[in-house]
């Protein structure tokens, strides 16, 4: 009769001992851990996807709410307030010129992308009573922040799990190495000859 103990060994089979517990035990929750781990990485795709269209959807109804409240008008760079060289931003800080919704004529500073001279038409948006304002969000402002809300929550959630599994997979190397301690206490004896004391 074959036992576990390899191909031609003959004899009863050995009765499991604290080593082979031990083993059993570390294999079953490696298997765990690993379903756990591969779940959760699926239920994370899940929020990531969830968060990122709840963040483009929440900037699209920002958006569509600006847009109802603000106007674009027409302007005139009156004055640079930073030299070409100043430009490490890519927005040029401008006073511009237009004339407001009560047809009175306004002067204010902004900033804007891009690089203009003094008497440059422009576009500029207003608020209700005729101030300067920033741009409404676009559908472009809406899908960066989605995807940005998506990746933060993809590797939030990674490193949440990364460190579940190096805990998880940390335990169970810890007992097989228990395990392959008291299988050498057992074995070495009889393979150096040494008597145990």
């Amino acid at each position: 009769m074959r036992t576990a103990d390899g191909p031609g060994r003959t004899g009863p089979r050995p009765s499991p001992g604290v080593a082979d517990r031990l083993r059993r035990t570390a294999a079953r929750w490696e298997d765990v851990l690993a379903v756990g781990l591969g779940l959760l990485a699926a239920i994370g795709l899940l929020v990531a996807w969830l968060a990122g269209s709840a963040a483009h959807g929440a900037v699209l109804e920002r958006g569509a709410g600006e847009a109802a409240e603000r106007t674009p008008v027409p302007a005139v760079v009156t004055e640079r307030a930073a030299t070409m060289g100043d430009l490490h931003t890519g927005q040029q800080a401008l006073t511009v010129a237009w004339t407001a919704p009560d047809g009175s004529a306004r002067t204010a500073g902004t900033s804007l992308p891009g690089l203009y001279d003094v008497g440059d038409p422009i576009t500029v948006w207003t608020g209700p009573a005729g101030d300067l304002t920033t741009q409404p969000s676009t559908p472009a402002d809406a899908l960066t922040v989605g995807i940005a809300a998506g990746l933060m929550t993809v590797v939030g959630w990674g490193v949440l799990l990364l460190g579940a599994g190096y805990a998880g997979f940390r335990a169970t190397a810890a007992r097989f190495a228990r395990a392959w301690e008291l299988d050498w206490a057992t074995v070495e004896p009889r393979w150096s000859g040494r008597r145990p004391a």
